[in-house]
């Protein structure tokens, strides 16, 4: 197997991970019934990414990108429906992302739409600050970690993939995903510990 079919494999096991990532997060909005604590810009800001990297998948013939970023595409969509609610305008916002951003990266300036790739890998940072803020308060929010950690090892075999493809715009962006996400997780682990500390003295 050649170096390239074996990046080709991370790819794609990075992208079926990825495909969860979503899906933690819709359960545990649907569990505590709020959405407290989750910010909607950054799922709608990945919505536009993942829709991004289809139309980079596809310039670039890679499969492993534009498959498994069109899956993620669609279960990132639920989790701005269970935020928005299942309304016809988030409907039609959700599609006029796909194609506005998947056109975009496949027809545009390969310069620019690599700029915008990057810049989208900060999709997360919207969260980070809101977390960031959050930190020193007791209550649970309904950012869910699992769907952050999904997320990491998603990012982790795209790592892998892109050392292997000598992709270094995918070597820097999975580091800039990897770094939010992993911050945003301690901290959400941090306030979670500090809630069920509060709830502890409070039963006492």
């Amino acid at each position: 197997m050649t170096l390239q079919a074996i990046g080709e494999l991370c790819g794609f096991i990075g992208g079926t991970i990825g495909i969860a990532q979503g899906l933690p997060q819709v359960f545990r909005i649907r569990r505590l019934g709020h959405s407290n604590g989750v910010v909607l810009s950054p799922w709608i800001l990945m919505c536009i990414m993942f829709a991004a990297w289809v139309g980079f998948g596809l310039r670039s013939g890679s499969p492993a990108i534009y498959v498994t970023n069109a899956l993620t595409f669609l279960t990132t969509s639920l989790v701005v429906l269970s935020i928005r609610g299942k309304t016809f305008s988030t409907l039609a916002l959700l599609v006029g992302i796909a194609a506005a951003a998947s056109m975009f990266v496949f027809y545009g300036p390969e310069l620019l739409t690599n700029v915008v790739l990057v810049a989208l890998t900060g999709s997360r940072i919207p969260q980070l600050i809101k977390t960031w803020i959050n930190r020193k308060s007791a209550v649970v929010t309904a950012v869910s970690i699992p769907a952050l950690s999904i997320a990491m090892v998603s990012v982790g075999f795209w790592m892998a993939f892109a050392i292997l493809e000598q992709n270094y715009m995918v070597i820097g962006t999975s580091c800039v995903a990897i770094s939010v996400s992993l911050a945003t997780a301690l901290l959400e682990s941090r306030i979670a510990k500090q809630a069920n500390l509060k709830l502890k003295d409070d039963s006492i």
